[in-house]
C-alpha cells in the first residue's frame, strides 16, 4: 500500500532511508550505510540549515526496543539527490527481540527512518503554544508544561508497554515489511498500568501519552537539558498531523545515566505545519501524484458525445470509452471507442445477460470491450480513460496491461454498476485498491454531489474527495456519528446541535463527521456539520428504508452484499458517538465494541448519546456489558469506556478526563 500523506504533514522530509549495505554486526549492534531520496528545497535546507535537518527512526522499529542513531547529516552527505548516512542499530529494551533476532531483516532494503527538516521559523512561542491550547487547534497531554522558550514538557501515562507473547520470525517479518505492520504490533503489544515508570541504568522503557495534532508537527528533544536526566527519546522523535491523533501516542525512552529515573519527563518543541507551501508538492519522495481534474462539466459533456456514438452489436449494454490525449485541449481531442463486436451477434437478450455473469474462454459471449479496442491500437502516447461504468474483470485485465505499459495515467467513471447504480461491489473495492498499488489515478464523476471525486486512501480505506478538501481529509480528526434514519424531535434536533458545537468548542474546526449518509440522525448531522464549515462524509449503503444525504466532501459507496465490509470503512473515524437508533445502530455498536476488543481500533471513549433523554435509552446496554464484564467474557477495561448521557457537556468532559487531555 502506497503511503498518500506526505503532502498534508507540514514539513518538509526525504524519501524512506533504506539500507544500502550493512557494515558490521555482533551481539549488540548492527551498523549500516542508509540512502535518503531528497527533493531540491530539501537538499537547499541541508545546505543552508544542516542544525536544523533531524533524523526520525521508523515508529514500528522503535516500539520493538531498537533505538537507531545516525551521524549527523551534511553535504558532503549528498550523491545525486540522495543522502547516503551511516546509523546503528542497538536494542535497549528488555522483553523485546535481541539483535541476533533482528539482525536477518536488517539487510539492504529495509526502510528505517525519514530525514525531516525543523523549520525554525515555523517554531511556535510559549504564547503561541498556549494560545493555540485554548483555540483547541492543538490537543496537549493534560499533565503538559509550557515553558519560557516555548518548549513543553510531556509526563508521559502510568503505562509500560510489553509484548503479549514471543514474536515469531515470521511475525516479525510481518511487522516491519508489510503495509499494516504497525496494526499488526499493535495485536501484540498491550499496555500494562504501573504506579510508576521505572527505568533502570542503561534501559529503555516504551510508554504512552494522549495528543492531538492538526495544523502542526511536535519534535521530541533526548532530555537532560534542565541540568538533571529526565530520560531520552529514542531517535523516533517527529510527531506528525496525520498520526497524532490519538490515545496511544508511544514514546520510547532511555536512560543512560547511572540511576533509575523515575517517572520520566520528554521535552518537546512544536512547530506549525506549512502544508499549503508549494515547495511540498515537489520532489520524488511524493507518492500522491493527483493530477487536476478535468472539470464536472466537460466531463458531462463528454459523457454526451459518448452516448450520441451510435451502437455496434453486442444488445446487452452500451458501454462506450473515450481516450484523451494528454495534451493541450486534449479533451475536444478525446477519441472514443464502442464495446461489442463488429458483426451482429447471434445469442439473444436473454442468453447474452446470462453469459456474461461468467467470463471464461467457453463463454459464447465475445466480451469485446471499447477498452480491449484501446489496448489493441498499441499507441506509446499516454492518455486518460474515461469509461461509462466502473471497469468489470475483462476490463480490469486491459486496463492493467495499459498501465504496465506505462500508455495510461488515470482512469475516471461515470457510474458505478448498471445493475446497482452508484454503488460498488466489494470486487470493485479490491480494484480500486489495486489501481492505487499501481499508481493509477481513479476519478468518479458522481452525479450524487455533482462533483469530479478522486479515490484516496486514508488508514488504509479508500475514499472519494473532493479535490480541494484532500488536505483536510487526510489531516481531520473523525467522528462517526450513528443512529435511527428516523426524524429527531425538535428537543432531539437543538441537543444534537449542541453537541456539535460542544465538539467543536473542545476540539476545533479541524475535526469532520462521517455518518451512513442517510436520513435521520444522519442527514441532520450532515446539515449541522455544512453549517459549521466542517468536513462532512458518508459511507453510503445501496438499501431501501432511507433516503440518501448527498451533500458531502468525501464518501465510499457500497452494495447490500458488503455491508459488513462497509463497517471497517468507518474506522478512520477516531471517535463513534452513538445516537438513539434501532437494530442496525445495535449491530453497529457491537461491531465497535469487538474491534477495541481485538486491538483492531483504539479502546476510546465510546459515546452512548440519548438524544430525547436523559440516558435512558441505553441503561440496559450498561447493565448487559457489566454482567458481561462481571462473567468474565469482556475485558474489564470496557466499563470504563462506555459513556452514557444526554448531556451534550458531558460528552466533552469524558473526553478530557479519560483521554487525560490539557
Amino acid at each position: 500500500m502506497k503511503k498518500e500523506n506526505y503532502l498534508y504533514r507540514g514539513f518538509l522530509q526525504s524519501g524512506d532511508g533504506v539500507i544500502a549495505d550493512v557494515l558490521e554486526t555482533d551481539d549488540t549492534t548492527i551498523r549500516f550505510r542508509t540512502e535518503f531520496s531528497l527533493s531540491a528545497p530539501f537538499i537547499e535546507r541541508l545546505r543552508q540549515r544542516p542544525a536544523n535537518i533531524v533524523f526520525s527512526e521508523r515508529s514500528r522499529i522503535a516500539r520493538l526496543g531498537i533505538r537507531i542513531l545516525c551521524e549527523p547529516p551534511s553535504m558532503k552527505h549528498v550523491q545525486g539527490g540522495r543522502a547516503v548516512l551511516t546509523l546503528k542499530a542497538s536494542q535497549t529494551i528488555r522483553g523485546y527481540p535481541s539483535i541476533d533476532d533482528l539482525k536477518y531483516l536488517f539487510t539492504e532494503g529495509l526502510p528505517v527512518g525519514r530525514l525531516a527538516y525543523c523549520d525554525p521559523d515555523a517554531l511556535l512561542t510559549s504564547e503561541q503554544v498556549y494560545d493555540a491550547v485554548n483555540r483547541s487547534t492543538l490537543k496537549l497531554p493534560a499533565s503538559t508544561s509550557i515553558s519560557g522558550d516555548g518548549s513543553i514538557i510531556i509526563v508521559p501515562h502510568k503505562i509500560v508497554c510489553v509484548l503479549k507473547d514471543e514474536l515469531q520470525r515470521d511475525v516479525l517479518e510481518q511487522i516491519l515489511l508489510r503495509a499494516d505492520g504497525r496494526e499488526l504490533l499493535n495485536r501484540h503489544q498491550i499496555g500494562k498500568t504501573v504506579s510508576a515508570v521505572c527505568i533502570p541504568p542503561g534501559e529503555g522503557v516504551i510508554t504512552t501519552c494522549s495528543m492531538y495534532l492538526n495544523d502542526h508537527y511536535v519534535v521530541l528533544e533526548s532530555g537532560g537539558q534542565n541540568g538533571f536526566e529526565l530520560g531520552k527519546h529514542f531517535p523516533a522523535i517527529i510527531l506528525d498531523p496525520i498520526k497524532t491523533r490519538g490515545i496511544r501516542i508511544y514514546l520510547e525512552i532511555f536512560n543512560d545515566s547511572r540511576h533509575p529515573i523515575i517517572n520520566p519527563l520528554i521535552t518537546a518543541k512544536i512547530y506549525k505545519a506549512r502544508a499549503a507551501d508549494p515547495e511540498f508538492s515537489k520532489g520524488r519522495y511524493h507518492s500522491e501524484q493527483i493530477s487536476r481534474p478535468y472539470s464536472y462539466k466537460n466531463m458531462r459533456d463528454l459523457e454526451k458525445r459518448m452516448d450520441s456514438l451510435p451502437p455496434l452489436h453486442c444488445h446487452y449494454l452500451k458501454k462506450p470509452a473515450a481516450a484523451i490525449p494528454l495534451e493541450k485541449n486534449g479533451m475536444k481531442k478525446a477519441h472514443i471507442y464502442p464495446n461489442g463486436p463488429s458483426k451482429p451477434c447471434k445469442i439473444t437478450r436473454s442468453g447474452c445477460i446470462v453469459e456474461r455473469r461468467h467470463f471464461t474462454p467457453q463463454s459464447r459471449c465475445s466480451q469485446i470491450s471499447a477498452i480491449s479496442r484501446i489496448w489493441k491500437q498499441k499507441s506509446t502516447v499516454p492518455v486518460d480513460i474515461v469509461l461509462k461504468y466502473f471497469p468489470n474483470l475483462v476490463e480490469n485485465r486491459d486496463i492493467i496491461n495499459l498501465v504496465f505499459e506505462g500508455r495510461v495515467r488515470s482512469l475516471y467513471f461515470y457510474e458505478a454498476s448498471y445493475e446497482h447504480g452508484p454503488f460498488l461491489s466489494q470486487r470493485d473495492h479490491d480494484r480500486l485498491r489495486d489501481y492505487r498499488d499501481l499508481g493509477l489515478g481513479v476519478y468518479w464523476t458522481s452525479g450524487l454531489n455533482e462533483r469530479v471525486m478522486v479515490h484516496t486512501l486514508r488508514d488504509g480505506k479508500g475514499y472519494f474527495v473532493v479535490p480541494e478538501k484532500l488536505p483536510a481529509f487526510h489531516k481531520a480528526m473523525l467522528f462517526a456519528f450513528y443512529g435511527s434514519n428516523k426524524a429527531l424531535s425538535p428537543k432531539g434536533a437543538d441537543r444534537l446541535g449542541r453537541l456539535m458545537d460542544n465538539l467543536i468548542e473542545f476540539w476545533g474546526t479541524g475535526i469532520g463527521i462521517v455518518t451512513g449518509g442517510g436520513s435521520g440522525v444522519m442527514e441532520l448531522v450532515n446539515t449541522y456539520a455544512r453549517q459549521r464549515k466542517i468536513l462532512s462524509g458518508a459511507n453510503f449503503l445501496d438499501i431501501t428504508d432511507q433516503s440518501m444525504t448527498t451533500d458531502v466532501d468525501f464518501c465510499q459507496v457500497f452494495q447490500s452484499s458488503c455491508r459488513h465490509s462497509r463497517q471497517k470503512w468507518f474506522e478512520v473515524a477516531s471517535f463513534p458517538i452513538f445516537n438513539i437508533g434501532g437494530i442496525g445502530t445495535l449491530e453497529e455498536l457491537g461491531i465497535t465494541l469487538c474491534n477495541m476488543k481485538l486491538s483492531i481500533s483504539e479502546p476510546v471513549p465510546v459515546i452512548l448519546f440519548d438524544t430525547e433523554g436523559d440516558g435512558e435509552y441505553w441503561r440496559s446496554m450498561k447493565t448487559q456489558i457489566d454482567e458481561m464484564i462481571r462473567e468474565q467474557r469482556a475485558p474489564a477495561w470496557m466499563q470504563g469506556n462506555i459513556v452514557i448521557t444526554g448531556d451534550p457537556d458531558a460528552v466533552v468532559d469524558a473526553y478530557r478526563s479519560r483521554l487525560q487531555l490539557f
